[in-house]
């Protein structure tokens, strides 16, 4: 083999060492993912005092390299003015013509936007149900909304907070890291699954630790 051969047999072995390690080590990052995230992106300032206005949304963990490509769960609740109709209903009677509140997806969304709720089998559009649903409630209420979604989706969600642009966490960013990106991230904290594990192993409600962290 000639020298030009034999180094280029060595690159290649070291390049895929190096593949195989990258692909380790995405693999257990992948396995520590929770399946789900919940995003709530808070509309007005928060308080223990008086109502919070935020939107709640779920997504389901991207499975590629490095986290990416996470998709908006849709949400079987009608918008207003769309009731259903009996014949919407896959073989059996509408329970609600608004919907059952399940999440629907992406997987079961067709390319004209028609899906079907796979809990109550309810027939939708893209434009008939919508993927976040607005709440204001007080933080008690909304710590319980919180954790009846977290539950819903099998204890199994990273929870995602975005603030509003005169929040103190977007304020705290822009002096760590500037406006810009402050302002694209909108201030973002994250509770991972592995950590609200960790705090309510010892006793702790599921409630409380959601409470704790919408005022923090």
């Amino acid at each position: 083999m000639s020298q030009d051969n034999k180094q280029f047999e060595q690159f290649r072995a070291r390049l895929y060492d190096e593949i195989l390690i990258e692909t380790a080590k995405t693999a257990q990052e992948m396995e520590k993912k929770a399946r789900y995230k919940i995003q709530l992106f808070f509309q007005s300032e928060r308080s223990d005092k008086k109502p919070i206005a935020f939107t709640l949304s779920v997504w389901e963990s991207g499975k590629r390299l490095h986290g990416g490509g996470d998709e908006c769960l849709f949400i079987c609740r009608r918008q207003r003015g769309a009731a259903a109709k009996p014949f919407d209903v896959m073989g059996k009677e509408v329970k609600s013509p608004m919907g059952c509140g399940g999440f629907i997806s992406g997987d079961l969304v067709s390319d004209d936007g028609k899906m079907i709720c796979p809990h109550c089998l309810l027939a939708h559009t893209s434009s008939e149900v919508g993927d976040s649903v607005f709440f204001r409630l007080t933080a008690d209420k909304a710590a319980s909304v919180l954790e009846q979604w977290w539950y819903k989706l099998g204890s199994d969600a990273d929870i995602y907070m975005k603030y509003s642009p005169l929040d103190v966490r977007v304020k705290l960013m822009q002096d760590v890291h500037g406006v810009r990106k402050a302002r694209e991230l909108k201030g973002m904290t994250i509770y991972p699954l592995e950590n609200i594990l960790k705090d309510t192993a010892n006793g702790a409600s599921v409630q409380s630790r959601f409470r704790a962290l919408i005022l923090a």
